[in-house]
C-alpha cells in the first residue's frame, strides 16, 4: 500500500528510479482529487446484457450500435429501443447533434440523420440520369434548351442538387420528357432554360417517369436554388460550427451550407490539409483541426475567410478531441476563458483556446503512442477529468 501526502501526477517520461515521492509511472482505476489526493475509482453495474458500441447522447435520446452493427435509439434508461438503421456495420460511428434535435451519423461508408424514432438519408441525391427529350408543339420560342432535374423529398420538402442536360433543339415550342429516374419518397422538379439561355427556371414537377411542358417562356420565373449543390460527402470526424456541419474526408475538411446541413457546395466549401483529418474541434475564435501530421488552427468566423496557422507539429490522435470550458483548464499560471478543447497531440495531452493558443499540459511528464481513442471530459467530485480510452 502506498500513501501520498500530495499526488503530483503521472510521469512516464523519467526513469522509474528517478521519480519523486509524489509521482507514479502509472495508476489504474483511481481518480485524482483537487487537493492532490488519490481516490479509488467507483465500480459500475451492468444495466443491459446487450453489447452496445458507439454510444452518443443526442437530444432526448441515446444512439448506439448493437447486434453486429444495427444503429438504435433508446431512452435514458435503455429500456425503449428503436432500430433506426439495420446493419450499419462494426466500424466506428461519428455523430453531430443538430439544432433541430436530430443527429447526423457516419461511419465513413454510410451516413444519415437520426431522430429518436427514424432515420433519413443525409441529403437528397442527385438524379442518376436525365431520361429523354422529345420535341412537341407548344408556346416556347424556338431555340436550344437545357433542362435540369432535382429530387424533392416528400417528407420534408428538401430539394437536392440538379443533373444538367446538354442544349437540345426545341423547334416547335414544347417538350416531352420520358424515362425520368423515379425515386421512392421523392418527386422530380423539372427546370428549363430560356431559348439559347443558361439559367434554368422551374417548369413543374413529375411524380412518375414522364413530364411535358407546352407553356410560354414568361411563365418560367422561379430559378433553381440548389445549383451546383450536392449532399454532404460521407466522412468520419464531424462537428457543428456557426450554423454549418463540418466533416472530414481523408485530408479534406468539408462544410455544409449555413443552416442547410444536408447541402454542400463541394467546389468551394472545403479546406485541404497535409494529412488525413483526426480532429475537428470548434472554439469561439475558430476551429482546431488535427491531422496525422499536425495540429492547426483556422482563425475566424466565416468559413471562406478562415486563416490557417500550424500550432503543433506531430500527429493528433483520432477521436481525442473534446470540448471543455476554458476556466477548467490551466493556461500558464492561471486558467483559460471561453470555449476550449483538449486532445492528444504530439504524444501528449494538449489544451487549445479560443485565440488559437495551446498549452502542452503534460510536456516532459507524460507521453503516449496511442493512435485512436474514445474521449470525453467530465467532472468527478468537483475535479475536471479527461478520459481517453484506446480503441
Amino acid at each position: 500500500m502506498l500513501t501520498f501526502e500530495k499526488f503530483s501526477g503521472i510521469n512516464n517520461v523519467l526513469a522509474s528510479h528517478r521519480l519523486g515521492g509524489s509521482e507514479l509511472a502509472a495508476a489504474t482505476n483511481v481518480d485524482a482529487g483537487l487537493s492532490g489526493d488519490l481516490i479509488r475509482r467507483v465500480g459500475y453495474d451492468e444495466a443491459l446484457d446487450t453489447c452496445h458500441k458507439n454510444l452518443h447522447q443526442a437530444d432526448g435520446f441515446m444512439l448506439a450500435t448493437v447486434d453486429g452493427g444495427d444503429l438504435i435509439a433508446m431512452d435514458a434508461a435503455g429500456g425503449s429501443r428503436t432500430t433506426l438503421y439495420p446493419s450499419l456495420g462494426p466500424s466506428r460511428v461519428w455523430y453531430c447533434n443538430l439544432p433541430d434535435g436530430r443527429t447526423t451519423f457516419s461511419n465513413g461508408l454510410i451516413n444519415g440523420i437520426a431522430s429518436g424514432s427514424a432515420a433519413t438519408a443525409w441529403g437528397v441525391p442527385i438524379p442518376a440520369d436525365l431520361g429523354a427529350l422529345t420535341p412537341l408543339s407548344g408556346d416556347l420560342f424556338p431555340g436550344d434548351y437545357q433542362y435540369q432535374l432535382t429530387y424533392v423529398r416528400l417528407s420534408d420538402g428538401l430539394e437536392g442538387g440538379p443533373i444538367y442536360s446538354n442544349p437540345t433543339p426545341v423547334p416547335d415550342g414544347g417538350i416531352l420528357l420520358t424515362g425520368l429516374p423515379v425515386l421512392e419518397g421523392h418527386k422530380i422538379n423539372v427546370y428549363l432554360t430560356s431559348a439559347n439561355g443558361d439559367q434554368a427556371y422551374l417548369a413543374g414537377s413529375a411524380f412518375n417517369d414522364s413530364f411535358a411542358y407546352l407553356g410560354k417562356n414568361e411563365a418560367l420565373v422561379l430559378p433553381c436554388r440548389t445549383d451546383f449543390l450536392q449532399p454532404m460527402p460521407v466522412g468520419t470526424v464531424t462537428a457543428f460550427w456557426r450554423g454549418r456541419v463540418l466533416t472530414a474526408v481523408g485530408p479534406v475538411l468539408y462544410a455544409s451550407k449555413t443552416n442547410s446541413w444536408e447541402l454542400c457546395d463541394m467546389r468551394r466549401d472545403f479546406k485541404q490539409f497535409s494529412g488525413d483529418l483526426t480532429l475537428i474541434q470548434p472554439v469561439d475564435g475558430g476551429i482546431f483541426v488535427g491531422t496525422t501530421k499536425e495540429l492547426a488552427f483556422l482563425a475566424g468566423t466565416e468559413f471562406d475567410k478562415l486563416a490557417y496557422t500550424r500550432v503543433l507539429d506531430g500527429p493528433v490522435v483520432l477521436g481525442s478531441g473534446v470540448a471543455v470550458r476554458g476556466e477548467l483548464v490551466q493556461r500558464g499560471q492561471g486558467a483559460g476563458q471561453g470555449a476550449a478543447m483538449v486532445c492528444i497531440a504530439g504524444r501528449g495531452i494538449v489544451a487549445g483556446f479560443s485565440d488559437g493558443g495551446i498549452s502542452r499540459m503534460t510536456e516532459g511528464r507524460y507521453a503516449t503512442d496511442v493512435t485512436e481513442v474514445a474521449a470525453t471530459f467530465r467532472m468527478v467530485g468537483g475535479a475536471p477529468q479527461y478520459l481517453a480510452v484506446p480503441q
